[in-house]
């Protein structure tokens, strides 16, 4: 009887740990409620050229959000696209408001305490974009000079680690924000994505991107706990690298530029 009894409590310990996830296995997931729904709620950040901008037609355009375009179809739902700012991305998407974020999001140890990030779908670069005659060979150089950056990205987070002291570092709401800073001389430098210093540069040749400061892999944010959804949202990239669509998305966007992790 006591074997048994042992038996029948370790039986019941199982069930307890397994059910939740069945649990949600079986209708849990957001995966389930966005194709009820009928519809996805995506975060992308449109003050981000060339991840998200507003085109001439004055429609939402760029890398992440023709990203979220060929998610929702092959959802087979409608797409609603959420203009955020980096600094509201994660609380956004915790609190319900946001199904996944799709906004040039960079992978840290510390975000992902958070949130859950899928496979990487564009590998970026952080880097110091300055006026081509104020030349900056490295990070010890900004030493005395003012830095803009985007509160809360990644920029922000390894510039803020990296730079020497007497820098002055500049947050700003948003990357247009940032950029703008630079234009107008507020800030002697920025430091920012490759793809956006690229586009920069494309409009104003007087500026120059001086040095690297680190590598910027980008994937897109859920909530954790969704194992199905990220199953989901992993597979869907690997199927978009197969059909050759993401990387025609980065030729476009990205100025010919193609720079995809193996798979």
């Amino acid at each position: 009887m006591k074997l048994f009894s042992t038996i029948a409590m370790g039986a019941a310990m199982l069930l307890t740990a397994i059910l939740p996830a069945v649990a949600q296995s079986q209708g849990g997931s957001d995966l389930d409620s966005i194709i009820k729904r009928g519809t996805i709620n995506v975060g992308v950040g449109l003050g981000t050229p060339p991840y998200g901008f507003t085109n001439a037609q004055m429609q939402p355009d760029g890398y992440d959000v023709n990203v979220a375009k060929l998610i929702a179809r092959d959802l087979g739902v409608k797409l609603k696209l959420v203009d955020t700012t980096a600094a509201n991305r994660i609380p956004a998407l915790t609190s319900g408001k946001l199904d996944i974020v799709i906004y040039s999001f960079s992978i840290t140890p510390e975000r992902a305490k958070v949130i859950a990030f899928t496979d990487t779908y564009y590998v970026d670069k952080q880097v110091y974009v300055a006026p081509s005659a104020k030349k900056v060979e490295s990070v010890d150089g900004l030493a005395g000079k003012s830095v803009g950056v985007t509160r809360a990205s990644t920029n922000d987070i390894v510039t803020t680690k990296n730079a020497p002291k007497g820098a002055k570092i500049q947050r700003y709401d948003d990357d247009a924000t940032t950029s703008q800073a630079l234009l107008s001389g507020q800030v002697d430098g920025i430091v920012t994505s490759g793809a956006l210093a690229n586009a920069i540069e494309r409009q104003n040749p007087d500026l120059k991107t001086f040095f690297t400061v680190a590598a910027a892999p980008m994937a897109i944010g859920l909530r954790r706990g969704d194992p199905d959804l990220l199953h989901w949202l992993n597979t869907e990239i690997f199927w978009l690298k197969t059909t050759g669509e993401i990387q025609a998305l980065q030729k476009k966007f990205m100025g010919g530029e193609v720079d995809l992790p193996a798979y």
